[in-house]
């Protein structure tokens, strides 16, 4: 009894030091990130652009998304937990991925209850917990489309069977998605120890990540080539820094160590590289393979390197960064063109493509793989303070990101082209139509979790400086290292508007330094201080510290002008040679047909070099969105049946009212044309 009631008692005291810690990553003790993140509940939207998707978010998109995960007609996801608990009978039903979808929703649900304080989530999510809990087999493995299918030992192939068989065996080859879905059920059960103190989903993971440790803490040659879809490493790095116990951390060294040491699986058709399994991490020099698989596993290896300071993993994140943002990225930050690649080793899946090579109208640019370079990125940014990768994590969730759910938060894309012509072979999986559910669910839960914690990407700190990494309407209340609090109250029309305000709300007239993202969209910036003009250094892309001792009620200003821009891409990029893209702020913008008069095509419009675009706000477009107005020219349409090609006629273009919409906005009146790049006339 002594011994129950002392176990009792440290268990308490793990809920009460941990429970201080909410942060969504949690690097507060991480030697090698130089920035630490706030805590779950420290910055609030209060009004403007994300705070609205905060509350649509809380009426719309995480009640739908429950309703879907709950119906055993739609996704099956928690009928297939019941099933393989016992608590119902059953067939497992959908792909092997819904258990770690199912998690980003629960996941999602804790980000809920942290800013709303609503005891039904909570209790919510203790149901949910305790059914997985039941489902889980003694030894730690979760996997409900093994469980279900087969029992414990009993499979009807070889290929089904958990590696090397045996009744206490476990895993399986890599397409079943095992570590993928392990890797979710740490990262959320993490956040919710984080945030509501329990310790009934985090003792899930604890015994799943043992059961991991176990069997790949000296992995063979043969358990090497099984790991796929990689979200377990940032999963095992997180587990780490919630329990302090270092065996998390060195199965996750393992792991990555043990890329490009495999073979490849006798019958799997797809490549070594469709998983990045085909050269060392440390020998890498550019993106391969599966973009959503590829992104999880840098930001996973970002996680290695800040505890432990790794320096080949840092320059090889660094080469595939570089190839990424210079030769493999969308203009929208989206990575992955191809949904099917062959080469000479095989097949890859949803895959980056050679350099330079990014085609508009079959851009696959799923929005998991989307997330995972904004998550990636936020690592990186983390190590360092770089504006470089805040740019590109702010560009992907205006962009990129956000295009994968519907105005109205409850539609999503999994692919998000450039361009879209209605009935073209080549067009992408979704077809330019936004849908209520799709069978593959894994993008859903993906970015309604990512808006959940999106307050949490605002701010970052160092030992004496805040760091303003989103701008929006907020109030931040935090403290730096040395305890000196911070409270800030951001007013501001971002994105539709580059004006700033900030206001200390300080007590303490302590100096500390307020950091101030530069985008590298901005060509111009100017900061003042209470009316007077800051002069100090301000470089597009960088950081500009404040620095002083702060009074309540000082105001930093900063004012970001936003022109609208024409962009143009290197012309190696055959898709957009002689083509420009309108950007403005960070928001790209596209056309859709359906703002063309009806004898007008997309094909038709043409872009002057001089074209003045004005941003027109409050108009009745897409739920008053900021968008941009101008006159372009159009060709006369011709009429191409029966021919592929014909001799050039000479025209004379007309003028034409054009309306740019953000691209992300697409596709949500009705389906239409739409593209991002049009014809330069030159």
């Amino acid at each position: 009894m002594k011994k129950l009631l002392l176990v009792a008692f440290a268990i308490a005291m793990l809920q009460v030091s941990y429970a201080q810690e909410k942060a969504v990553l949690n690097n507060s003790k991480t030697p090698y990130m130089q920035l630490k993140t706030i805590d779950i509940d420290e910055c609030r939207w209060t009004d403007g652009f994300w705070a609205e998707k905060l509350k649509q978010n809380h009426k719309i998109m995480i009640p739908n998304l429950g309703r879907l995960m709950d119906d055993p007609e739609i996704i099956h996801a928690y009928d297939n937990f019941k099933v393989a608990a016992g608590l119902k009978e059953g067939e497992f039903r959908g792909w092997s991925f819904h258990d770690g979808d199912f998690y980003k929703y629960v996941e999602a649900l804790a980000y809920e209850y942290a800013m709303t304080k609503d005891e039904k989530i909570n209790t919510q999510m203790d149901e949910i917990i305790t059914v997985i809990a039941k489902a889980q087999r003694p030894d730690g493995y979760l996997h409900t489309k093994k469980q279900i299918g087969h029992g414990i030992s009993g499979f009807k192939h070889e290929s089904e069977r958990p590696f090397k068989g045996g009744k206490t065996e476990a895993f399986t080859h890599g397409p079943e998605h095992e570590f993928y879905n392990f890797g979710h059920l740490m990262t959320a059960a993490c956040v919710h120890y984080r945030i509501t103190g329990k310790t009934n989903f985090l003792n899930i993971a604890i015994k799943a990540s043992d059961l991991i440790y176990d069997k790949f803490k000296e992995p063979s040659p043969e358990l090497a080539r099984i790991d796929w879809n990689p979200p377990h490493y940032m999963g095992l790095v997180e587990m780490y820094r919630t329990t302090g116990n270092k065996k998390y951390l060195e199965v996750a060294e393992s792991f990555i160590n043990m890329l490009g040491t495999g073979k490849a699986e006798k019958g799997d058709h797809r490549a070594m590289a469709h998983s990045q399994r085909a050269t060392p991490i440390r020998e890498e020099n550019e993106a391969v393979g599966h973009a959503g698989h590829g992104n999880y596993l840098y930001a996973g290896v970002a996680d290695l390197y800040a505890e432990t300071g790794d320096k080949e993993l840092l320059a090889a994140l660094e080469r595939i960064w570089k190839n990424v943002t210079t030769q493999k990225m969308y203009l929208t930050g989206a990575t992955g063109p191809h949904h099917f690649m062959a080469t000479r080793k095989g097949m890859e899946t949803e895959a980056y493509g050679k350099n330079y090579e990014l085609p508009n109208i079959k851009a696959y640019n799923e929005t998991c793989a989307n997330i995972g370079n904004a998550m990636w990125n936020w690592r990186m940014f983390l190590l360092n303070g770089e504006g470089r990768f805040a740019d590109i994590m702010e560009l992907i969730f205006y962009n990129s990101a956000l295009s994968g759910i519907s105005l109205d938060g409850d539609q999503f894309f999994y692919t998000n082209p450039l361009r879209f012509i209605d009935g073209h072979d080549l067009n992408t999986k979704d077809q330019g139509e936004r849908n209520d559910f799709m069978s593959v669910f894994c993008c859903p839960p993906n970015i309604i979790r990512t808006i959940a914690k999106m307050h949490t990407y605002a701010y970052s700190k160092s030992e004496n400086s805040v760091w303003v990494n989103l701008y929006g309407s907020n109030v931040l209340n935090t403290k730096l290292e040395d305890g000196t609090p911070i409270n800030l109250t951001q007013k501001t029309n971002y994105p539709w508007d580059g004006h700033i305000e900030i206001t200390t709300n300080n007590k303490r007239k302590k100096e500390f330094g307020i950091m101030l993202r530069i985008p590298s969209w901005a060509t111009t910036a100017n900061i003042s201080i209470n009316g007077e003009p800051y002069s100090s250094s301000i470089e597009s892309g960088k950081y500009v510290e404040v620095k002083r001792k702060w009074k309540k009620g000082d105001v930093v200003t900063l004012d970001l002008p936003m022109p609208a821009q024409l962009i143009t891409a290197d012309p190696k990029v055959e898709e957009t040679r002689n083509q420009v893209a309108v950007k403005r702020g960070p928001l790209v913008y596209c056309l859709e047909s359906i703002d063309l008069p009806k004898d007008v095509s997309i094909s038709d419009i043409v872009i002057p070099q001089n074209i003045k675009l004005t941003p027109i706000s409050g108009a009745n477009v897409l739920s008053g969105m900021t968008i941009l107005e101008g006159t372009g020219e159009m060709l006369h349409h011709e009429d191409w049946s029966n021919n592929l090609y014909k001799p050039l006629t000479v025209q004379i273009p007309k003028k034409v009212d054009l309306k740019l919409i953000p691209y992300f906005t697409w596709s949500n009146r009705k389906k239409t044309d739409m593209s991002v790049w049009l014809p330069l006339k030159y």
